[in-house]
């Protein structure tokens, strides 16, 4: 340490510090100037940088100049009284060499740095642009009419098409104009018949884009290709366009939305539908769509609609307004529409399963609909709604809880805004129906409530009652439904008070039950749903309370098989058995198609109000093989069949699809 101490104050004695700071100071001042001057002066733009090389390259030269030219003859100069002196010089001048190897040795790998980045790597950057570049090639398009008049249209094709890559952001493009002037530029040495040559030579595109057109009688037909720019190879030929020959434009602008398409859709092939791209319009309406709000259906339809209307070919919307017909009970039109979808080939196998897995769905056979729902799955796991629709399948169509977890972990949604995802709030939903169905009551609450504190969703409420009742968080249940009070409907709350007096009575807990049910009972008449207030007297066993609203809303509402099926139980308990059978055979007499085994569980409650087994588990073996969901107030969740739920009969019911 005295070593160096003496070194410093002997440098700043002989102005070394003074000598090297007019140095730092004059480069400083030397590349400001420069960073300012290169361009006016007409410099090369690496001008900066070389001149920071030569500065630092000459700055370990500087100081050596320094020691030679000036310390090195004040050394000599001064007198060496004794030994010691001689020794304080040795060391200075060793301390001196050793920090000028340390600079010098900075000053050369900071320039081998720079000339890494600036030089070497750059040649070997341009290569790798070259070599990976995305432009894309738009070529004249032949004129095969053997009309000059139509040239025009040659023109017109390359620059509408042009317009639509670049106006969508789909790649920087390399038109007609350029290459025409790299012709020019090469002195002659190309021709027509090697444009191709030139364009890959000496512009290198990833894709090239060629066409031609001709007549044919008073029409004109467009043809249109991408190739690939290294290999020649063809990527796709386009369906020729066909329009009056005094309106190409029509079809330009037909094949101009044909290869927006491809390229707006090309990262996506896997997750595609069809082998051919749908034309630009109509994936921007199928994207609209998607991102639509969910509760809008309207607009949902309209733009699906829209999106078919753009390519009449486009099978995905086709699928999706199935879908959304089918989700809203209409299931006539669904189906009507399914049979006009075919598909484009009988060997892309993606498609005709999704056609298979719809028709499964409309006939009953869930068991296929899953084996369907899961090959899409494979193919796009991470993909919102089929990830959710998996979900759904598994839990409520095959009773497969068990399998909703692996689904639900796939698509990570640490980074999700529930607020702005629906689909989210699905998945949260179903997952924790599964969890409550497996008895993990604590992992369903958890999930539900750190979902609401994001989101309010109303959806997750009844879960989380249900989680609250069977995990015996009565307390939690209690407060829970106080907030409710505040920030439902009165509908909204009835529903809640009515499904909880249900999950008591799954407990056994027949005088828990009864509070809940009162509360709705004794609900003002202003606020009361009377459908929720007749089943609160049933659920009670007060039949003759209920008997006489149920007819009321019987009578509205001739159809509605659940209260149908009540009245009749109602008949039966209050030994009306003439008015029982009356009833049943009404209900026989609603069968209908796209109805799931709705008739059939109907009956099975009121053979188990009964107490006639064998009919029961008959009406419930049918009303499940014909499609009938395990839902949260279905079979085991349904207080109608808790004397048989624990029964080996009841087991394979349960057990139907697996």
């Amino acid at each position: 340490m005295m070593k160096l101490n003496s070194f410093f104050r002997q440098c700043n004695e002989k102005e070394v510090f003074k000598m090297l700071s007019i140095y730092v100071v004059s480069a400083w001042v030397i590349l400001q100037v420069l960073s300012v001057t290169w361009q006016p002066l007409g410099l090369p733009h690496k001008s900066v940088t070389f001149l920071i090389i030569v500065l630092l390259l000459c700055f370990p030269l500087y100081i050596f100049f320094l020691w030679r030219f000036r310390l090195a003859p004040l050394q000599k100069a001064e007198a060496e009284v004794d030994e010691k002196d001689i020794k304080k010089k040795a060391a200075f001048k060793k301390i001196y060499f050793t920090f000028w190897g340390i600079i010098t040795s900075i000053c050369v790998l900071t320039v081998f740095f720079i000339v890494d980045k600036n030089f070497s790597q750059e040649n070997n950057e341009a290569i790798a642009k070259i070599e990976s570049n995305d432009k894309i090639a738009v070529l004249r398009f032949g004129n095969n009419t053997g009309d000059p008049k139509y040239n025009i249209v040659s023109k017109m094709a390359s620059d509408w098409i042009i317009h639509g890559i670049t106006e969508n952001q789909v790649a920087q493009v390399i038109t007609q104009d350029l290459i025409d002037e790299y012709k020019i530029n090469l002195k002659g040495t190309a021709t027509e018949d090697d444009e191709r040559a030139v364009v890959k030579q000496y512009l290198n595109p990833s894709k090239i884009i060629s066409g031609n057109f001709y007549l044919k009688n008073d029409e004109m037909l467009f043809q249109g290709t991408i190739t690939d720019g290294n290999s020649n190879k063809t990527l796709i030929s386009f369906k020729s366009s066909e329009c009056s020959k005094e309106n190409p434009l029509q079809c330009i602008e037909d094949l101009n939305e044909s290869i927006t398409g491809y390229f707006v859709t090309e990262d996506k092939k896997k997750l595609m539908l069809q082998e051919t791209p749908p034309k630009y319009d109509a994936y921007k309406y199928l994207l609209e769509a998607k991102y639509s709000n969910d509760n809008n259906n309207k607009e949902y339809i309209e733009l699906l609609n829209k999106s078919i209307a753009a390519d009449s070919d486009y099978f995905e919307p086709k699928v999706l307004r199935v879908a959304h017909y089918y989700n809203q009970g209409e299931y006539k039109k669904a189906d009507s529409l399914l049979n006009l979808i075919k598909p484009d080939s009988y060997s892309n196998n993606r498609q005709l399963n999704l056609l298979n897995m719809y028709q499964a769905l409309l006939r009953g056979d869930n068991r296929t609909v899953y084996k369907s729902i899961l090959k899409e799955y494979d193919i796009a796991p991470f993909d919102l709604i089929t990830n959710k629709t998996a979900m759904v399948i598994a839990l409520q169509y095959v009773n497969r809880p068990k399998d909703v977890e692996a689904i639900y972990k796939t698509v990570n949604m640490d980074s999700m805004s529930l607020q702005n995802c629906s689909h989210c709030i699905e998945r949260i939903y179903v997952k924790a129906y599964a969890d409550i169905e497996l008895g993990k009551y604590t992992t369903a609450i958890q999930n539900i409530e750190k979902a609401q504190q994001e989101d309010e969703a109303k959806s997750l409420n009844r879960p989380l009652a249900i989680a609250y009742v069977r995990g015996n968080k009565i307390e939690d249940l209690n407060q829970f439904l106080r907030k409710i009070e505040i920030t439902a409907t009165p509908a909204e709350t009835q529903e809640l008070y009515l499904q909880v007096g249900k999950e008591f009575l799954l407990k056994n807990n027949r005088s828990k039950a009864d509070e809940f049910f009162n509360i709705i009972i004794n609900t003002e008449k202003g606020n009361l749903d009377t459908k929720m207030l007749s089943y609160a007297f049933f659920y009670k066993e007060e039949y003759a309370k209920a008997e006489k609203i149920l007819k009321e809303i019987h009578t509205k509402n001739p159809r509605d098989i659940e209260v149908l099926a009540k009245l009749a139980i109602s008949n039966f308990k209050l030994g009306k058995n003439s008015n029982a059978e009356k009833n049943i055979n009404s209900l026989e007499n609603l069968r209908a198609d796209y109805q799931f085994g709705d008739v059939d569980y109907a009956l099975a409650q009121y053979y188990a109000a009964t107490d006639n087994t064998i009919k029961m588990y008959k009406h419930l073996l049918k009303a499940v093989a014909n499609g009938h969901k395990y839902h949260w107030k279905y079979f085991k969740n349904d207080p109608q069949f808790l004397k048989y739920n624990k029964t080996k009969e009841f087991e394979e019911v349960m057990n139907f699809w697996k």
